[in-house]
Order: C-alpha cells, then sequence, then structure tokens
C-alpha cells in the first residue's frame, strides 16, 4: 500500500556555498584542518555522491609556508576544488579557492 519511504534533504549546498565557506576559514589547528574541512562540504553532493578524496597529498601540510592542496567529490565527474593555503605556528589559512 505504501512505497518504501526515502530519505529527503531539507536543502542543497551548492558549489559557490562551499566556495564560500572555504574562503572563510581563518587559523585552523593543522592538527584538525582535515576534519574541518569535510564539515564544510556538509550538504553538498555529486550525483548522490559525498565522499570526498584527494587529501593523500595532505601529508606536509605541517610545515609552514603555502600549500596547494587538491579535495573533490569522489565522482569522475565531480568539481575538483584547489586550496591555497598558508600554514604559520601550526594555524592554517584558506586565502584562496578555485
Amino acid at each position: 500500500m505504501y512505497e518504501e519511504q526515502q530519505q529527503v534533504k531539507i536543502f542543497r549546498v551548492t558549489v559557490k556555498k562551499v566556495l564560500q565557506r572555504l574562503a572563510d576559514v581563518k587559523d585552523c589547528e593543522v592538527c584538525n584542518f582535515k576534519d574541518f574541512i569535510i564539515e564544510q562540504f556538509d550538504g553538498y553532493d555529486y550525483e548522490g555522491e559525498e565522499e570526498l578524496i584527494g587529501f593523500e597529498s595532505w601529508s606536509d601540510l605541517t610545515v609552514d609556508g603555502k600549500h596547494e592542496l587538491n579535495v573533490k567529490i569522489d565522482h569522475d565527474c565531480a568539481y575538483e576544488f584547489t586550496l591555497f593555503v598558508e600554514v604559520n605556528d601550526k594555524k592554517a589559512t584558506i586565502y584562496n579557492v578555485l
């Protein structure tokens, strides 16, 4: 009689909103940076896929200086975000996002 109930998302986060969230990241502890970035993608998906990939190259983030990091949804056609990050005294600040 009733069809199987499906989970319905209340809202959908757009690429523009993710870019805004990422651009606002300032003085984040390096040890929490990956988890904090994952939180910024909350509510964003690409064709139903929400898992983020690209963290393999983030290992040198503990070194002070400027870094270029990539992250994307685990889908062949998903947009890849490039994060330009500056690390000073174990705190990361995103100064540009493409």
